[in-house]
C-alpha cells in the first residue's frame, strides 16, 4: 500500500505556488516590504514620526508593518527604501 505524501515540493515561490498572477512580481514586492517594515520596527520611531519621514499617514505606516502587500507599488516601496537610507541598487 502506497503511503501519501504529507508534503510538497514548492518552487520557492509561494505566489506562484498558489497560481496567483506575475508571482515574481509579488515575490520582489513582499521582501521589499519585509525590508521597510524592518526598517521601520528597528528604527524605535514612532508610527507617526515614520509617517511624516515617508509623506503618508499613519495607517499607511501600520499597513506597511503589518505587511498589507495589496497597498504598496513596487515604485512606492523601492521610493520608502530610499527615504528611509538605503542604497538601492537594481540588478538584471
Amino acid at each position: 500500500m502506497a503511503k501519501e505524501k504529507d508534503y510538497e515540493i514548492t518552487t520557492g515561490n509561494v505566489f506562484a505556488d498558489l497560481g496567483l498572477d506575475q508571482p515574481d512580481e509579488l515575490l520582489a514586492r513582499a521582501k521589499l516590504l519585509r525590508q521597510v517594515s524592518s526598517l521601520i520596527k528597528n528604527s524605535g520611531l514612532p508610527q507617526q514620526e515614520v509617517a511624516k519621514k515617508l509623506g503618508i499617514t499613519q495607517p499607511k505606516v501600520s499597513m506597511l508593518v503589518s505587511g498589507r502587500l495589496s497597498e504598496f507599488s513596487t515604485d512606492t516601496l523601492l521610493h520608502y527604501l530610499s527615504i528611509l537610507g538605503c542604497e538601492v541598487e537594481i540588478r538584471v
